[in-house]
């Protein structure tokens, strides 16, 4: 029996030792490749560029932008699985009830006038499987160069002479400046654009170093050139868009970009997914420190120090590139909670508490005093919320308080049979 009890403990063990065992799945991975068979296109003649997503995991779904440059060509058709127009296309390929390793899509274009266009993904690609798993997704980009059909087919007799042509005057030239369309891979622009209107504000998420956009200009010998779009910071960036008419008359597009920090971007992302837990992000507006998350805060200095709990002195940290008056404990300053003087859109300053770790505030309690003033360390203290896939191990605690308990109780039966078996012996000898 004893054998028995053995085998099935260390079964057990061997059983929530492999449960307990930690397992990351890689991500599958996928390639996209642009390529076409006509790199050198003449204007006027229509081309064909292969976009072909590949893995050596098979998957389902494709999810894609595609971006070309609308001045130089203009896109013919490409099937059902795709739409768009003016520089940005739209590839969805989705609800497919098989699994594959390569899926291709044939996109025709025609060249509308000379110059380097190039053909790319925008940043927003998915690829899934059925089980609805994503896989990682790297890219390339096609280059190809439009030029101007032959002018002249040449002569057999180069000593021929041309005849003069007749005095017509200086041709004018064209005046017009304007832009015909301008579209951008962003997250909002405002306003809509109109050709007359020459400031917009463009928004964009942290991720987003380049400003991807595509335009047309009402005149096909205006030029065009961009100017500041390279390596866009952290807040506003001032880019703008020169059109420069044939007759040199220049007009300026005026773009203030405006590119989100990561807890923006974090934020935002979650409130579109519609969750609960939300961080925050920090931003200076009139020489005023705010605090976002699903509310808006102003960061305040405290006035009277009474209203802090004792221990607590005046710190600063630094948040997104923006230095925020905090008070932390005079005993350990580096401790993971600091606490923050915030004053609502319609209330009046109160203390919340910061996490470091967390990236979170929440309103102050007061619940902290105490282990400050004899100098413990709250952090140590901190109460443990079961996230995404802790009640696992919940079930698993209480699966081992149960065994032990087991573990008890059999022993505690053996030894009492062992002893009764001893007794008996004891009563059966012959003294």
């Amino acid at each position: 029996m004893r054998r028995k009890f053995v085998f099935g403990a260390m079964l057990l063990v061997a059983l929530m030792g492999l449960l307990l065992m930690p397992g990351e799945a890689q991500a599958a991975s996928a390639t996209v490749e642009f390529t076409t068979g006509t790199p050198e296109i003449t204007t006027g003649n229509e081309f064909t560029v292969v976009c072909r997503v590949t893995s050596s995991e098979v998957f389902s779904d494709v999810e894609m932008k595609v971006l070309y440059d609308a001045s130089i060509m203009e896109f013919v058709s490409g099937g059902n699985k795709v739409s768009g127009d003016d520089g940005i296309l739209q590839i969805s390929s989705t609800g497919n009830g098989d699994e594959v390793k390569k899926r291709t899509y044939s996109l025709r274009f025609k060249a509308l006038k000379a110059g380097v266009g190039a053909v790319e993904m925008g940043k927003r690609m998915t690829v899934k499987n059925l089980e609805g798993d994503s896989f990682s997704v790297s890219a390339n980009r096609v280059t190809l160069t439009v030029s101007d059909p032959e002018s002249s087919e040449g002569t057999t007799d180069p000593a021929a002479a041309t005849p003069a042509p007749a005095s017509t005057g200086t041709p004018s030239l064209s005046t017009n400046n304007k832009l015909k369309s301008l579209r951008f891979d962003c997250l909002s622009m405002k306003p809509k654009f109109d050709a007359n209107v020459l400031e917009y504000t463009v928004k964009v998420d942290c991720d987003t170093n380049l400003l991807y956009f595509n335009y047309v200009a009402a005149h096909n010998k205006a030029a065009v050139r961009i100017k500041n779009n390279e390596e866009l910071l952290l807040g506003e960036n001032d880019v703008r868009i020169v059109v420069t008419a044939e007759s040199g008359d220049k007009r300026v597009y005026k773009l203030k970009v405006i590119k989100e920090s990561e807890s923006e971007t974090r934020v935002r992302e979650q409130q579109e997914k519609g969750k609960s837990d939300i961080t925050f992000s920090v931003y200076e507006k009139e020489g005023s420190i705010f605090i976002q998350n699903q509310y808006q805060f102003q960061v305040v200095d405290v006035k009277d120090d009474s209203i802090l709990p004792s221990g607590y002195v005046k710190t600063s940290v630094d948040l997104e590139g923006k230095s925020v008056t905090a008070y932390t404990m005079e005993n350990d300053l580096d401790n993971n909670y600091l606490l923050m003087y915030l004053k609502g859109t319609d209330t009046e300053p109160v203390l919340y508490q910061y996490d470091r770790m967390e990236r979170t505030v929440q309103r102050y309690t007061g619940t902290m005093t105490q282990k400050v003033n004899k100098g413990g360390n709250v952090a140590q203290e901190k109460e443990f919320m079961p996230k995404t896939g802790a009640w696992l191990y919940v079930v698993l605690v209480s699966m081992a308080v149960v065994i032990l308990i087991l573990l008890i109780v059999i022993l505690n039966m053996v030894l009492r049979r062992k002893l009764g078996r001893g007794k008996r012996e004891l009563d059966d000898m012959d003294f």
